[in-house]
Order: C-alpha cells, then structure tokens, then sequence
C-alpha cells in the first residue's frame, strides 16, 4: 500500500501544471487571440452528423493532456479487454494479400481532377500527412460522442404476453402477401429504397426499437406480437434502421469497439520551450512523444434474416464495414451501404505497421487501387456494394478521401458534392460515380456556382442530373440557378439569375419539369420546363405567404407543400402551413386550399421526408407535430395529424395525442388497407379508416 508521499492528489497536480504554464511564453501562434481568428476563417457547415468536431489546437489541452500522462506514469491504465463477442475489424485484421489486391475486374477511373485512383499505400498516406498542420496546431478528429457510445437501456420486454405457435395463424409468405395495399416508405428517388426504422410488407409491422426489432402481425384487424430479432450486440451497440425485401429482412447497426492506443509524435520543436522542467513535476511538450489516449472505433454491421416465416427468423449472415454509419440505398437485390471513417489524420512518423487507416470492409482491407484521393481531407467516405441473399460476397467496395460530402444516389449512379469558398465565392463540387450491377466507378466531377440547399435540389433522371443551387455575391445579394448535365457529366444548360435577393428553401422535380420554392417574405413558386437540357425555360411563378420546406406530388396535377404561414412584413412565423398547388398548367400555377395549424411550432416532416405519409393513392397525408399549449406557456403536446384532400380542400381525419416523452422525429404513419396504424416506439395504435379513424387496437411496447 502506497503512503500519502508516494502520489500526487489531482490539486496537486493541477497546481503544478498552472505554476509551470504560467513560467512559459506562449507563442504567437496559439495565443487566444490568433486562435479566435483561425476559428472565424473555418468554413460553416450546413448539416450537423452525430460526430462531434473535437479540437487539439489551444496550449491547455497540450498542457492538460502531458499532466494527465504524467499522472498515467504513476498509475497506468490497464487497457480494457476485447470483448469475444465483438466482430469488428480492425486493419492489422484484416485480409491484406501480399500481392496488390484487386477487387474488381474492372479498373477504377478518375472523378476528374477531384478525385484520382491511389497508386499505392504510400500515396494514400502521403495524402493523409500533407492534411495535418504542424503550424497551426489545427488538427481535427472524428470520434463518438458520450451519447453515441452511452449504454443502452435494458431490453424491453412487450406489455402484451406472446401468443403460441399454435395460436397464431399461418406465417407463410403466401399469407402476408393477403393485404392487397400498404404504405413503404417516403424515399427520394423513385426505385430507390430506403432503409428506415418502422417497415411493412403487408400483414406484419416491423418496428426498430433500441437493440431488437418487434415484429407484429397486422392480420384479422389485430395487433399481435409474433417475435422480436436481437442481434448478437454488446450494450452499447444499437439497431439504427432496417430493410424489409419480400422474405428478407436486413437490420442496419453500429458496433463500438474502445481500446488505449500509444501514439508516437513531437510536438514542438521550439527551443524556449526545450528546458528541462522535470522537477517541477511538468514534462515540456516536446517531452510528450508518447501519447496513451483512449480510442473509439465504429463499425457497421448489416444482419440478414430469412423471414418467410416471421416467427422464427432464420439468421442468414452478416456484412461489415468499418466507420459510422451514414446511410444506405436499395436498389433491386443489391444494398449500397455508406460509411463514415474518420481519425484518418497520420502525423509524418505514422508506419503501415501501426494499422488503423485503411478500413475493412467484411474484414477485408480495401485496396489502394479502390481509394479515391483529393488533393486534401483526412476523412473518408466508405462504400460497399451487397447483394442481399449473399452477405458474404462484396460486390465492390471503395473509399472517397474528402473533408465533407454529401450524397445523392439515383436509379444507376452515386453523386457526392460538397460546398466550399473560393474568391469570396461559394462553388459545389459533384462526382459521379456509375453503379451499374454493383459495380463502384467514377465517371467524372464538375462544379456548379452555388450551394445545394435542399435534399430534393439535386435529382437524376433518364441520364440527366439537374441541380438547383443559392450563391451570394460580395454585397450579400443572393441568387439562384439551375443547371443541367448530361450523362458524363458534362454542363448542358443553365437557367441563372432567379428569384435574386431570395433563397431555395424546396425543390422537386417531375419528369422533364422543375418546381421550387423560394423565400424572403413571401414563398414563391417557380415552374421550369427541362425538357430541352441545353435551354431550361422559366414557365410560371407565382407568390404567396409563408414558405413550404417540402413539397411533395399529388394526383399528378397538384403539389402538396407543408412549411410555414409567416408575416409578410416582418417574416414572423405564426405557425405550421400545408397548401395545395395546382400544377395541371404550369405556365399558371395557381393555390387550390391552404390551411395554418395555429400554435405548431415544429414537425420533422420539414427536414425529415421519412417523417412524411403522403399517399395520394389513398387519399392520406399524415405527420407528427409540437405544439404550444394554450393554457400554460411553457408546456406543449405532440399529435400525429392525418388529413385528406377532399372536395378542393384539406380535411382533417385525425389527431392523435402523443405522449410527451415520444422524440416526434421517431413517430411513422402507415396503413395496410383500411386500418391506419401509428408507431410511435412506445406503442403501436391502429384505426379504422372506413369509420371516421375510430380507435381500434393497441399494442404497448414496455421501457
């Protein structure tokens, strides 16, 4: 047992720090000041991911970190043990022949001069040193947040006790294929499908629900719990969202895996700061060459089941790919998954001995000659290719180094495009990769002036992509513009200087005919005819109050908008706003109905189309919602709304009252025939659409 004297208590050590910090002149190049600009000169991001952007530029963080090892020298941490149950990989595990290894037969070509195949290894890595900046100390690193890496609740178990096997009706494929109509998911492209956390096939419900999803049959006008899927997972992993494919069901999760990793690098070479300090208990930051630090890896994992019987799925295999998850598409048999590896940042000491750059993909390393280079960025983009009745088998897989992009994937082909400022200007650069039998190649990279505001502002069609952007000029004036491009890529036209002074808040296009919204006070929406791609012409506008955040295609001659209402004079919001267009004549566009939802401050079926039922097939458009509540200030409510279109007009059918601790962005509408069905991950409720949305059933999930 150690006495007092042997060890410092954490005041002590804290005092030591700030009296050998304060004996220190601290460089020009990392004082507050300096600091504080170099953060206002960093470009903003649009979108925030659930990665946080975790600095180690400012001295205290130096100075903290050499006090905590030195303090770690006392008393070393026992790095933690694997778990045996873990399936992640990581690189100096993973499959890497001697000889280069190559995946596909067909070589990889450049996206233009955005990005370029890697040579070797050691040109990837090149790349990755060139962006770490020993000058300004401004190094970045991508790791998972406390509330990523939080221990999940315990598994919950149903209120309602399962039927038997005997009890039940027959679970065939044939029987769940008796529903005649059922909602899928909203998606962004026609024929692509996306993954999502509440699916249907037809008689049973398939709902995500922390670490398992519950299946519930549908069948009879009932609400049965038939089985729950919990994949083999340690605590802190969790099930994002899942595929249903006929028979197939695919469940998308993230693994965490944490180890104390050694990290050998100098600091600082400044010779005031190279005087040995040692007794007084602080070690000089050139003295910080060895780095213990602990190390959050993410893997994603798809699990395939068979479930042509539902109540009892049979596990079918697994395909993993390193980096957080960031989404998936669908299209046919085969699974585009997207993955987000960062800490990809190598100092200039970093060996390929030391593993940990190059991810894996079904524990196989991805080859050099399948790595896309930019001219800098340390983070990467992964993409695989899967063909779900065969998870084993990796149809193709590729790594885009970048600093930030966002993607767009149409019926055979990947865009990713990202925003950044050159001349005082912003420009979106956009690759295209082809993606033809699952088959990852670039095809060629071009910029538009601008910035993509909307998710439904970039959109391929018959070998078309049409892009709407929003740039600002040096007094701050904004301007939009349309551009087309042909197959390769290559510009083709350009419709430039709409709506100035105004931004795109939504955009869709149908066939060969663009519709937007633009706002500043008022909302209003355009019509463009791109049925020439070397002449987009400008057919109709027309103005209201208030602006739509999505808009979505009814009937084929109508366009549904949901936003806001708003003053016209000040731009105050006064409350949610859904507004049916007339497009059957798009050179005058004219307003059919709108409606305002006082009090409604929020829905994520503005930012989330996911979030969004709008079936006009079966006559339903149905969301969640927060409200201001009216007889307290400071509390709200939630309802999940359903309306139709009747008679020239919105007609609410429904309003259910949500409880309080439901998240509204977690809550789905679906039907399957008559009976609409809520989930709202507490519990699943179903009513009866031919008798006024009367409340039948209900099944509670338990915390």
């Amino acid at each position: 047992m150690k006495g007092k004297g042997d060890y410092m208590t954490e005041k002590d050590l804290l005092d030591k720090i700030k009296q050998s910090a304060e004996q220190i002149d601290i460089p020009d190049t990392i004082t507050p000041e300096h600091i504080t600009v170099k953060l206002n000169q960093k470009t903003k991001l649009k979108k925030i991911y659930h990665f946080p952007l975790k600095t180690a530029s400012s001295a205290a963080a130096v100075l903290l970190l050499c006090g905590i090892l030195w303090g770690t020298a006392q008393n070393p941490v026992q790095p933690p043990v694997a778990s045996e149950s873990s399936e992640i990989s990581k690189e100096e595990d993973c499959f890497v022949s001697e000889k280069k290894v190559s995946q596909t037969n067909e070589p990889k070509q450049n996206a233009g001069s955005l990005y370029t195949i890697a040579d070797s290894y050691d040109e990837v890595y090149n790349v990755l040193k060139s962006s770490y900046n020993y000058e300004d100390k401004e190094v970045y690193y991508y790791t998972d947040s406390a509330e990523d890496i939080a221990v999940a609740e315990n598994r919950g178990e149903l209120a309602q006790e399962a039927k038997t096997a005997e009890n039940t009706q027959d679970l065939s494929s044939a029987a769940k294929k008796e529903a005649s109509s059922f909602s899928t998911t909203n998606l962004q492209t026609e024929g692509v499908d996306e993954s999502d956390i509440v699916k249907t096939d037809g008689r049973y419900i398939y709902t995500v629900r922390e670490q398992e999803v519950i299946i519930t049959d549908t069948s009879e006008n009932d609400l049965r719990y038939v089985t729950s899927i919990r994949p083999d997972m340690d605590s802190v992993d969790s099930v994002l969202e899942l595929y249903v494919d006929q028979d197939i069901l695919l469940l998308l999760t993230e693994h965490y895996d944490t180890a104390l990793e050694e990290q050998t690098e100098t600091y600082s070479t400044d010779e005031s700061l190279s005087e040995d300090t040692s007794s007084s208990g602080f070690i000089p930051l050139e003295g910080c060459d060895k780095i213990n630090s602990v190390s959050t890896n993410c893997s994603t994992i798809a699990y395939i089941y068979d479930i042509t019987n539902p109540a009892e799925p049979s596990f079918k295999g697994t395909a993993s790919q390193d980096g957080f998850y960031q989404t998936s598409r669908k299209i046919g048999d085969i699974l585009y998954l997207f993955t987000r590896k960062g800490q990809l940042a190598v100092t200039s000491s970093y060996t390929d001995n030391q593993g940990g750059i190059i991810p894996c993909v079904n524990g196989e390393k991805i080859a050099y000659d399948h790595i896309y280079l930019p001219n800098e960025g340390n983070d990467g983009l992964v993409i695989s290719s899967i063909r779900l009745n065969k998870p084993d088998e990796i149809l193709d897989k590729v790594m885009i180094i970048h600093n930030y992009v966002e993607i767009y994937v149409g019926n055979d082909s990947i865009y990713l495009y990202h925003s950044e400022y050159q001349n005082e200007q912003s420009l979106t650069q956009i690759a295209k990769f082809s993606i033809k039998d699952g088959v990852i190649n670039a095809v060629d990279a071009s910029s538009v002036k601008g910035e993509i505001y909307d998710t439904f502002a970039i959109n391929e069609y018959q070998n078309t992509l049409r892009v709407l952007t929003t740039s600002y000029d040096k007094n701050g004036i904004s301007s939009n513009r349309l551009y087309t491009f042909d197959e390769n890529l290559k510009q083709t036209g350009l419709l430039d200087n709409i709506a100035r002074g105004e931004e795109i808040y939504a955009a869709r296009y149908f066939g060969n005919t663009a519709y937007f919204i633009t706002y500043r006070n008022i909302d209003p929406l355009f019509a463009v005819d791109l049925s020439d791609i070397s002449n987009p012409k400008l057919l109709g506008e027309l103005e209201i109050t208030g602006f739509s955040e999505y808009l979505h295609l009814w009937e084929n001659d109508k366009l549904l908008g949901i936003g806001y209402e708003t003053d016209p004079d000040t731009g105050q919001r006064k409350g949610l706003k859904l507004v049916m267009f007339d497009i059957s004549n798009p050179t005058e566009l004219k307003i059919l109905d709108s409606i305002v939802l006082d009090n409604c401050y929020y829905s994520p079926a503005l930012y989330d189309y996911k979030c969004v039922l709008a079936d006009s097939a079966k006559n339903l458009i149905g969301f969640a919602a927060e409200y201001e509540s009216s007889s307290d200030e400071d509390a709200y409510f939630m309802n999940y709304s359903v309306y139709s279109w009747e008679n020239g007009h919105f007609a609410e059918k429904q309003s259910e009252h949500l409880p309080q601790d439901t998240f509204a962005d977690s809550v789905r509408g679906l039907y399957i025939n008559n009976t609409f069905y809520i989930n709202d991950s507490l519990k699943i409720t179903s009513f009866d659409m031919e008798n006024n949305f009367q409340k039948q059933k209900q099944l509670l999930f338990k915390k």
